[in-house]
């Protein structure tokens, strides 16, 4: 037997019929007793079909599910006179666009079928309009989001796997909830999981913040600290300053801060002379086997201020012992000594350049250069100096050693100063702010679940670095400790067109390629190995193309710029 009571509701949540269909765009024409805004049924009040909501359309026993893109009214003037309703003279006519269908009580999304001419239209019964948006599958672990803004009964919730294990995009104006996008997915993960078995074993997440947005805040005085996505001890936050040294340090291994590709890109260094001059350097064991015996290394150091008072070529630097003396004070900070101060002094007082004779000569002892014993006078100045080259820290190390081979190769005359000069350069503006952001321990930089490093306080050439020298080394490590991808690492970018844009005036090209590159690779290869990326930014037009194309998942909040539209 048919049951009356479908009968009865097809009857009430019928609309109207199809009466074009060109594609996937379809044209229906609505009942005229169903003209109201509002549908009565089981003495309650059903929202009517309107722009923007969703008809069923039966064919057969294929059911096709519909978006209402328009509406059109036209008052029907060959209607009979007398008592009826306003609405009854009305002929609506809706353009809706094909966007899926139900097989087995579930919503697939795509076309199997086109509708045809007098096809029954429906309004969606409670569960069809739900199984619409649900994104998960049967059994799938979810996490609610939110509601619907025009169905606020309607609960939204996403799959943590097929989310999270995946590269996500969060794109809106500045304002538009982005961040709180951000944090909010976040949040409902670590509230739900982060007790859970296995996962602070199995998952890692760093979280770049460039605003301080997510790192716990003491709005009052006295009062409990704000948490934002998660608490400790689930979350380790690093809040860096190149301000003061009261900031927090980032941890990084030995072997990490001794690598050459870590420098190359700490100190901007040029492709073609810079890097390879870095990559000799921490390749060379040549200053590390002189390190130990101290007198053996203030010899070399005194034989270069030698040969640098020697040189003819007029293009040299009059300085340059001097400045390679002043270096050498500077990388040995605390473990310098008053005497190696004095000697230093002691050169910049008497020794001096005679302009006519080309060469230069100590003022108290009229000693030449070019004449026979001046080694002999210069040498003791410096190799009696008690000097502990052993106690200088890791960061002040690599500098040592970075000096000390390009005055060499200055005063062998292997390299050309204009060269390497700015690598020296920014190496000195740069080293202080790196010892204040980052440490050599063995402790792990990712050791809780979640990670967030703040970047508010962090000057503007850091704040594009580190994040890259962060990701790369934690990218290279997940591949050289887990090739199989057993574990996920999960690197979250906020506000990510400060370090993923394609513009930049600010740095060369060959460093610019070599930034996208390192994210690129991330992107494109990062999800064999357990890498995931999450960006969110107000200007999705200038981050790389490569990029925004690799998205899986996209959260889309208001965009204007016809730019940052096109390019999602």
């Amino acid at each position: 037997m048919i049951d009356e009571s479908l009968l009865q509701d097809d009857a009430v949540f019928r609309v109207g019929r199809v009466v074009l269909v060109e594609g996937r765009r379809v044209r229906v024409v609505v009942d005229r007793l169903k003209n109201g805004a509002h549908l009565l049924y089981r003495g309650g009040i059903v929202r009517n079909v309107a722009v923007g909501s969703y008809l069923k359309i039966t064919k057969g026993f294929v059911e096709m599910i519909a978006k209402v893109d328009g509406e059109y009214i036209q008052e029907d003037r060959n209607a009979s006179p007398g008592y009826r309703r306003a609405v009854d003279s009305f002929t609506r006519t809706l353009d809706v666009s094909l966007i899926g269908f139900l097989e087995d009580g579930r919503f697939q999304r795509g076309i199997r079928e086109l509708p045809l001419l007098d096809n029954e239209c429906f309004i969606l019964t409670q569960t069809e309009f739900q199984s619409i948006h649900q994104f998960v599958a049967p059994g799938a672990a979810t996490l609610p989001i939110g509601v619907l803004a025009m169905e606020p009964t309607q609960e939204v919730a996403i799959g943590v796997d097929a989310v999270f294990a995946s590269h996500i995009g969060v794109f809106g104006n500045t304002g538009s909830g982005k961040s709180y996008t951000l944090a909010k997915l976040y949040h409902e993960l670590f509230k739900k999981f982060a007790t859970a078995p296995g996962f602070a074993d199995r998952a890692q997440f760093l979280l770049i913040d460039f605003n301080g947005e997510y790192v716990d805040r003491d709005d009052e005085p006295g009062a409990h600290a704000t948490e934002v996505i998660a608490a400790a001890p689930i979350k380790q936050s690093y809040v860096l300053s190149t301000r003061t040294d009261s900031g927090d340090k980032l941890p990084l291994p030995r072997k990490a801060v001794h690598d050459s590709l870590f420098w190359t890109v700490l100190l901007d260094a040029t492709e073609r002379t810079q890097a390879p001059f870095i990559n000799r350097v921490l390749t060379s064991e040549y200053w590390d086997n002189l390190l130990p015996d101290s007198s053996s290394l203030l010899g070399v150091i005194a034989n270069l201020v030698c040969r640098a008072t020697k040189i003819s070529d007029a293009t040299i630097d009059r300085q340059l012992s001097f400045n390679f003396l002043e270096e050498i004070r500077d990388c040995l900070g605390p473990a310098s000594t008053p005497e190696f101060d004095e000697v230093i002094e002691d050169f910049r007082t008497n020794l001096r350049f005679h302009s006519k004779y080309g060469s230069f000569f100590w003022s108290t002892s009229g000693r030449w250069a070019n004449a026979d014993g001046w080694d002999e006078f210069l040498t003791p100045m410096i190799t009696t100096l008690d000097l502990d080259f052993t106690s200088i820290s890791d960061v002040d190390l690599v500098r040592f050693k970075i000096v000390m081979q390009y005055y060499r190769d200055i005063i062998s005359g292997h390299a050309n100063r204009e060269h390497l000069g700015p690598l020296i350069k920014r190496m000195n503006e740069r080293v202080p702010s790196i010892k204040k952001l980052i440490t050599v321990s063995d402790d792990a930089l990712a050791a809780h679940p979640l990670t967030v490093v703040s970047l508010r306080d962090v000057n503007l050439s850091m704040r594009k670095v580190i994040p890259m020298v962060l990701c790369k080394q934690l990218y290279d490590l997940k591949k050289e400790t887990d090739p199989r991808g057993d574990r996920y690492l999960n690197l979250i970018i906020d506000e990510a067109h400060n370090i993923l844009s394609t513009q930049s005036s600010r740095e060369s090209e060959a460093w610019r390629d070599y930034r996208l590159e390192t994210f690129e690779e991330i992107v494109k290869e990062g999800r064999k190995f357990g890498v995931f990326l999450t960006i969110a930014s107000q200007r999705p037009h200038d981050i790389s193309e490569t990029i925004i194309s690799q998205l899986h998942n996209y959260f889309l909040h208001r965009l204007v710029n016809n730019l940052d539209i096109r390019a999602v």
